[in-house]
Formats: C-alpha cells, sequence, structure tokens
C-alpha cells in the first residue's frame, strides 16, 4: 500500500500528464489493493483501501466481475483466477500404479491444451507422503489441488491443510471429506463387477460357485469398500443369497504382490476343481490373483474381474486362455476433459455440484474379438 506522500506526488504527475486516464488509472488502484488472490473484499473494504469515491467504485467493480477480472459471492468480490495462468497441482497415486499414470497422462494433455501449468507430485501409495505432498502444494499456492491417494487416515489431514490455504481440493477416485469429488460412483463400479461374475458364473456353471475371493485394501477405508459392498450386491442380484461362508474378504493391499500372495494362500486351502469367483479391489490386485491362479496349474475352476481399465489388464483380458474375464474400465482417458470442464467455473466462483462421476463400463473378452 501506498503511503499519504507517495500518493500526492503520483497525484501531482498525474495532473500534468495530458496522456494519463482516471479512470483507467483507478481501475488499476483497484486491483492492486487486493493483496492476493485469495483475498475477499467488500465494497465499503475497497473504497476505504483506495479512495475511489463509493459509486465509482461500484461501476468499476461492477464492470471488472462482467469481464472476469473479479468474482463476486454476496457482497464480496475477489480477484478472478481465470485472468492469469493457473497452475494446478496433481498429487497422484503413484507412478507404479498403471491406471494412475494412465490418468494423469489424460489430465497433462488436458492441461497443456489450456495453458495451464500442471505441478506433478507423487504419493507413493503412503499416506505420509501424501500429507507431506499436500503442505508442500500449499505453499508453492497452486489455484487448484487434484489429489489421488488412498489412505482414509490421512484424508482429513489434506483436506484441512487445502482449506487454511484458500486452495480448492478435488479428490478423485477415493473421496475425500469435505472436498469436490471427480471420479466414479464406486459403488456402482462394484455392482458392475459382481454382475459379470455372476453372469459368467450362471453361463459356465450354471450359477453355482464354490467361493467368492475379494481381494480388498483395508487402508482406503469405505471408499474401497463400497466397491465390495457394491460386488456383492451385484452377485446376489444375479444369484441370489450367498451362503456366508464361501465369500472370503482378503487383504490384497490394492498391490499385486501382495494380492498374488493372498490369492496363493487362500489356493493351498482350497480342495481341486473348486469354482471360484474372485473380484480385485483394482487392476493390479487382479493381476496378482491371475498370476497365483496360473501357478495352481489349473487346480481350480476361476474367473477374475478387476477396476481400474488399464492398459496392462486390457491385454491380459484379451488372452484368450486368461482366467480374468474383464475389468470395470474408469475411462482414464476421459479424465482430463472432464476435469477441466468441471474445475474452470470452481475456481471463477460459481456454484458447482460437490461431485462429478466418471462413467465407467464392464470391458470384457467379448470387447476383443
Amino acid at each position: 500500500m501506498k503511503n499519504h506522500a507517495e500518493n500526492l506526488n503520483e497525484e501531482k504527475s498525474r495532473r500534468v500528464d495530458k496522456y494519463w486516464v482516471p479512470i483507467i488509472g483507478k481501475t488499476i488502484d483497484l486491483l492492486d489493493c487486493f493483496n492476493s488472490a485469495n483475498e475477499s473484499l467488500t465494497l465499503e473494504e475497497i473504497v476505504r483501501r483506495t479512495g475511489i469515491a463509493h459509486t465509482t467504485a461500484y461501476r468499476i467493480l461492477h464492470t471488472l466481475v462482467l469481464r472476469d477480472y473479479l468474482s463476486q459471492t454476496g457482497r464480496q468480490y475477489r480477484l478472478s483466477r481465470m485472468r492469469k495462468k493457473l497452475t494446478f497441482g496433481f498429487a497422484n497415486l503413484s507412478r507404479h500404479i498403471s491406471i494412475a499414470m494412465e490418468i494423469q497422462a489424460s489430465i497433462e494433455k488436458e492441461a497443456a491444451a489450456a495453458g495451464i501449468n500442471l505441478m506433478l507430485w507423487d504419493n507413493d501409495r503412503n499416506p505420509d507422503t501424501a500429507i507431506r505432498n499436500a503442505e508442500e502444494m500449499a505453499r508453492q499456492k497452486i489455484d487448484l489441488a487434484i489429489e489421488f491417494q488412498l489412505s482414509e487416515q490421512a484424508a482429513p489431514i489434506i483436506s484441512d491443510t487445502f482449506a487454511r490455504a484458500g486452495i480448492p481440493l478435488l479428490s478423485i477416485v477415493n473421496p475425500h471429506h469435505g472436498t469436490v469429488y471427480f471420479g466414479v460412483n464406486n459403488f456402482r463400479a462394484g455392482v458392475t463387477a459382481g454382475v459379470a461374475l455372476a453372469d459368467h458364473a450362471t453361463r459356465m456353471w450354471k450359477g453355482k460357485p464354490d467361493a467368492v475371493l475379494i481381494l480388498e485394501s483395508p487402508l482406503a477405508g469405505r471408499t474401497t469398500h463400497s466397491r465390495t459392498v457394491g460386488v456383492i450386491r451385484g452377485l446376489e442380484e444375479r444369484l441370489g443369497a450367498l451362503p456366508k461362508n464361501i465369500v472370503h474378504q482378503v487383504d490384497g493391499g490394492g498391490e499385486k504382490n501382495m494380492s498374488r500372495t493372498a490369492t496363493a494362500a487362500f489356493l493351498r486351502g482350497s480342495r481341486r476343481g473348486r469354482k471360484v469367483l474372485v473380484m480385485g479391489i483394482n487392476d493390479e490386485s487382479a493381476l496378482g490373483a491371475v498370476e497365483a491362479i496360473a501357478s495352481s496349474r489349473g487346480s481350480i475352476d476361476a474367473a477374475v474381474v478387476g477396476h481400474g481399465g488399464s492398459g496392462e489388464i486390457l491385454d491380459v483380458i484379451a488372452d484368450r486362455k486368461s482366467v480374468c474375464i474383464g475389468t470395470v474400465s474408469f475411462h482414464a482417458e476421459r479424465y482430463g476433459p472432464e476435469l477441466l470442464n468441471f474445475s474452470l467455473p470452481i475456481l471463477q466462483g460459481k456454484s458447482a455440484p460437490t461431485l462429478h462421476y466418471i462413467s465407467h463400463e464392464f470391458v470384457g473378452k467379448t470387447s476383443f474379438r
């Protein structure tokens, strides 16, 4: 803010400058009175800071809002993020997870096309890393944060970090309480997987599986658990109520090696010739199960379904001999275009829904015939 002497000297210079345009000068003064992009001011506060007459200030504010230089919520005005190059921050689940990298590629492509600066972080499937990344993103004063991480325990800490920094947060795939959610409807995705497994059992075994193996990831909490609930719902919609003793929910960690080990342990306790339906909470879990079943030397008859739709699992599904019968595709390629269309109104201060569901669909072996 300028002191009184500086204002007097500047005013004197303006009076002798025949090219000076007073209303433009007042407009710049008004824009400069905001201390940051996150600060909100009322008309009265702006008048006090600038010394511009009330009526003149109101007319300038009205014009700047119409031209998207300012946004208005009730009596509060703030600088529009849309009038500068935007910086988005994306903390991704892990660079080692195919679907996560496909989602990142889609977001990178659309951000580049829109002229948005995209800063990237890797959460490495670690809650402590995710929290540190959120703190660093807040220090960078990004305009919008995009968070993809699994831990239900870390989620409120991350949400609070961005809330205190005044940075809008989109959580993707795994919803964070109090944030805008962008991703699939996890329960309905699970139902889709359950229906596909049930239809396979009906077609191949007359609807009589001996066991249902569900590879979970308890770390993610209620988010991925809703997929588990959905899978059971989808199975029972087609097959009727399942005896509780045939449903086995096992921690696969949402990771290929851990899921392979968990599946192998389950198979060692199963008698030969059993008919087993397997649901992976994600594609990595499903791929681990496929590898374990392949190593069991055909001792069971199995069908595996994953969630995500990564290129890696699609190659496995395309193999006619593979026990992986399909995956619920989350359409990673749509995340970039739809995320940008969804997020820009938020940055303009406009009201927006608290969630946006990306469509999902089952992709099975018939897709590769």
